[in-house]
């Protein structure tokens, strides 16, 4: 190796520390004013250009066996971008198609990077365990300076000057958010989708299983993680992001679930009632799961009746005679969601015109003159968005962007690409090893669902947190069933 394993393991901190910052001032400056600019890149490339490459090339190893279908699914998008010369794809703005599809390739590079470090860094037990040790101290960072920023807004009725030079620094639009907590993030929605995405599964999966990286316990009792769990839940909450609410919802729905079935099967084997009658069983889980949903329902009532009364947004929410006598549309404008929805809708006519192949990396935008909704087209932020100089519109939903990008079979390869960490995950929660396999198993599950949802909020490839998520789902499944991998630093952690 060209640097010693200490120093390796201390970038790979620096690493994990800086993760909740998603759009550095000065490297989205150097990068020509990107958005997507997470301070991570900066530790990631070091880690990569004197670890990873060198390791690489020295030993001959292999890729994991799991990336197989993303790089498939890169091939495959390349392929879909060469063909564009036969698409007629029209003109925006007067944006070079070329510049568009490196940005689109460069930042897909640097997604793929954080999935290889985070695989390539996690060698053994104690290097995982310290990664979720120093992701915990991070998160506790992000969540801190989370509350300070809605601690001074409601207790000062503004944000103070000093808060506002700090996000300078950290964002590089430097704009804090009245009444939102932002935390080191570019906006709220960003803040929730790291939080979904990493800290969330993290300590809940730890929490659930009983597994902590931390050596003591709160008053000698108490596990850190579920104190951590309370507080991330806290910290989504003041985001007053609404993907970020409906992704952890969804995430709680899956834990509940999962324990109702326990249950269900316990009864099951315990019971005398049943009589092992096949019918009955049959009849008595359709019960359980018919009273599970009524409650989940309630209960999605319930949080959506609260909504209305603390965010602006939401006060339409059960305006049903506008959702029925004037449409979808009318009432998704009424929410300020139908922007968003303009955007998915025009993403997808793309896909329309090229369902097998896509359109290639970075297209769909031009086409959004022509796609776009006429409903859409009289929107004030869509004409903004259209007008504005040098701004490509982008599909705002990774799977739609998928679709549009690389058509139904680059889809297809992706999709399959998470299937195989559900997969990996599922081993590892049903592994013998009970050290952190059995939490990763749980973790990485928390992780995809997370995904799933997030998914329809962001579209970009560049941002780190579900790259690294994955990566450890994959790091966590090659120290429990594969060899560790040569050049990981193993002495150090």
């Amino acid at each position: 190796m060209i640097i010693s394993d200490a120093i390796i393991s201390l970038v790979w901190k620096v690493f994990l520390l800086v993760l909740p910052i998603s759009s550095f001032t000065l490297l989205s400056k150097v990068l020509g004013g990107t958005n997507v600019a997470p301070l991570a890149m900066v530790p990631m490339l070091i880690i990569i250009i004197l670890s990873w490459i060198p390791d690489f090339f020295k030993n001959g190893r292999k890729l994991p066996f799991q990336t197989k279908p993303l790089v498939l699914f890169f091939l495959f998008g390349i392929l879909a971008t060469l063909l564009i010369p036969l698409r007629n794809v029209p003109t925006f703005q007067g944006i070079s198609q070329y510049k568009t599809i490196i940005d689109v390739v460069a930042s897909f590079g640097v997604g793929v990077g954080f999935y290889f470090v985070t695989i390539h860094t996690i060698g053994n037990e104690r290097q995982l365990r310290s990664t979720l040790y120093w992701i915990s101290i991070a998160g506790i960072v992000m969540m801190a300076y989370s509350w300070i920023q809605v601690i001074a807004w409601y207790g000062l009725g503004h944000y103070p000057d000093w808060l506002y030079q700090i996000q300078t620094i950290l964002s590089s639009n430097g704009v804090l958010f009245p009444r939102r907590a932002t935390g080191p993030a570019f906006e709220p929605s960003w803040l929730a989708h790291a939080l979904n995405m990493i800290y969330i599964p993290v300590w809940l999966g730890l929490s659930l299983k009983k597994k902590s990286v931390f050596e003591k316990r709160l008053f000698n009792k108490i596990q850190v993680e579920i104190l951590l769990s309370i507080l991330a839940v806290l910290t989504l909450f003041i985001s007053f992001s609404r993907i970020g609410w409906i992704t952890f919802i969804f995430l709680v729905a899956y834990i509940v679930t999962r324990q109702i079935n326990k249950l269900i099967n316990k009864f099951i084997r315990t019971s005398d009632k049943l009589n092992r009658s096949k019918p009955r069983i049959l009849f008595y889980r359709i019960g359980v799961w018919i009273g599970v949903c009524l409650i989940l329902i309630i209960v999605l009532l319930i949080a959506g009746f609260v909504l209305t009364k603390i965010d602006p947004r939401m006060v339409h929410f059960f305006d049903v005679e506008a959702l029925r006598d004037k449409g979808f549309m009318r009432w998704a404008s009424k929410l300020v969601f139908l922007e968003r929805v303009m955007y998915w809708i025009a993403g997808y006519r793309v896909y329309e015109r090229f369902p097998f192949l896509g359109a290639g990396f970075g297209m769909p935008g031009y086409f959004f003159q022509s796609t776009v909704p006429v409903y859409g087209s009289q929107l004030l932020d869509i004409n903004d968005f259209m007008l504005k100089p040098f701004f490509l519109p982008n599909t705002k939903n990774l799977w739609v962007r998928l679709l549009s990008e690389t058509g139904i079979i680059g889809f297809a390869l992706f999709i399959s690409w998470l299937i195989v960490h559900w997969r990996n995950a599922a081993e590892l929660e049903t592994s013998e090893n009970k050290e952190l396999s059995e939490a990763m198993g749980l973790i990485g599950k928390l992780i995809l669902i997370a995904l799933l949802f997030e998914g329809f909020s962001l579209d970009t490839f560049g941002l780190p947190y579900y790259w690294v998520g994955l990566g450890l789902i994959i790091a966590a499944w090659r120290v429990r069933f594969a060899a560790p991998i040569s050049g990981s630093p193993q002495k150090s952690d």
